[in-house]
Order: C-alpha cells, then sequence, then structure tokens
C-alpha cells in the first residue's frame, strides 16, 4: 500500500484526504468515493474503543493516515509528548502514514525512525494560524522536512487576503525535494486548496462528518469529486 501511495505522491496525483475529528463520523461507513485517505486525529479523537472499532474496520482500500496534532500547531486538549505518543503507537500497526510537525521531529525522533523502518509514508508538517509566511520561510521548512527524511512537506498557513495567493504560486514555481502538501486556511482556504491542488499539492485535505479539522475545508466527498474534473 505504501508503495503505491508513494507512486502516486511522485507522479503529483491530487488525493483527497478524509480528516476527521468529529467523533459521530466513525460510526459512517466510508467509501473511495469519499476521499482516498482517512486521516484520524488523534489528539481530537483519543484511543477509545470507538477509534479502534473504526480502525479494525475501515475499507481496505482507503489508507489510515494518524496524526496528533501538537498544541501550537492546532492541537485539541493540550496533550503532551508522551500523550501523543502513545496515540500514534497505538495505531502503528493499522496506519499506512504518519504525519508529525517539524517541531516534533527531535522529541518524537524514536517514533519517526520507527514508522520509516516500518515503511510507512511520513509527512513533516507546518501549520500557521496566524499568518502566510514569506516564501523563503515556507522553502526552508521544506528543506529541513527532506533533511529529516520525510516523504511528503505539508504547509497549512492563514490565507488573509487575495495576494496571499500568490505565495501558493510561488511554491510550486521551483522545482521541490519533496512532493508538496499545501494549503491556505480561513475566508479564502476554499479555493486556495483547489489552486493548490491544481500546481501539484498531492495530499488535499477535507473532512469527514460534521466539523472542519482546520477554517475553510471542504467536504471530503466534495472535495474529491471537483479534483476529478482536472
Amino acid at each position: 500500500m505504501s508503495h503505491d501511495l508513494l507512486s502516486l505522491l511522485r507522479d503529483q496525483s491530487p488525493l483527497t484526504v478524509g480528516a476527521i475529528t468529529d467523533p459521530d463520523a466513525l460510526s459512517f461507513q466510508i467509501s473511495p468515493a469519499d476521499c482516498d485517505l482517512v486521516e484520524l486525529r488523534l489528539d481530537v479523537l483519543g484511543d477509545g474503543p470507538e477509534v479502534l472499532r473504526f480502525v479494525l474496520e475501515l475499507n481496505p482500500a482507503l489508507p489510515l493516515l494518524i496524526t496528533a496534532r501538537h498544541p501550537d500547531e492546532g492541537g485539541a486538549g493540550q496533550r503532551d509528548v508522551t500523550n501523543r505518543e502513545g496515540l500514534l503507537r497505538g495505531l502503528l500497526d493499522q496506519a499506512a502514514v504518519i504525519d508529525l510537525e517539524l517541531r516534533s521531529l527531535v522529541e518524537l525522533r524514536a517514533l519517526w525512525a520507527e514508522a520509516g523502518q516500518r515503511n510507512m509514508l511520513r509527512v513533516a508538517s507546518f501549520h500557521d494560524f496566524e499568518a502566510t509566511p514569506p516564501v523563503d520561510q515556507l522553502r526552508s521548512r521544506i528543506e529541513a522536512a527532506a533533511a529529516a527524511g520525510a516523504d511528503v512537506a505539508k504547509l497549512a498557513f492563514r490565507i488573509r487576503e487575495p495576494r496571499d495567493l500568490l505565495r501558493i504560486i510561488e511554491l510550486f514555481q521551483e522545482p521541490s525535494p519533496l512532493p508538496l502538501s499545501v494549503m491556505g486556511m480561513g475566508p479564502l482556504a476554499p479555493s486556495s486548496r483547489l489552486l493548490a491542488a491544481q500546481l501539484g499539492s498531492v495530499l488535499n485535505y477535507g473532512y469527514l462528518g460534521n466539523q472542519p479539522t482546520a477554517p475553510g475545508q471542504w467536504p471530503a466527498p466534495q472535495l474529491k469529486r471537483v479534483l476529478s474534473l482536472r
């Protein structure tokens, strides 16, 4: 599964990630018509029996992506590093992809290394809920992700005005050492996510259930349908 995903990423195929923070979504029957991967936000959902049941019953055609977000990058519950590591380790056997923030790679280096040894796809992420960083800062994050051995660099940032969309265009104008997952957050986020996908963003996040996992997200099934029109 990871090999197939990696091939798609290298081909810059725009995949739709159905992200879940809504506990009610754990009772849904999710199909490949809804998304290409399912992300569980474990910092929100925890590791209770309903999470394990969902994972065990997940459609085998849908790879599982796990993350437990750092509190300073949108994570819920002020979970410390030990707690977040425990949540992630509990699902390593079932997951195909893991997402750790760049800021967490040092304190979670053993988990990051183990994920690599398991041939999981590794996403190194950066989130800025306040502003759109300058392009040189975003490129430095990409270089750091590549140096850490990531398979994908994920960049999510606040889009405050239309000219901020130009940062997304600039990012894709130069070759990148890694496949990129790029998205805006905020009022202009829906258009930013389509723009990024059309330019080459490989993981494009929508939500499953009734709760967006970030400001301005599309419902995942709707995003997948729109991206299929390329």
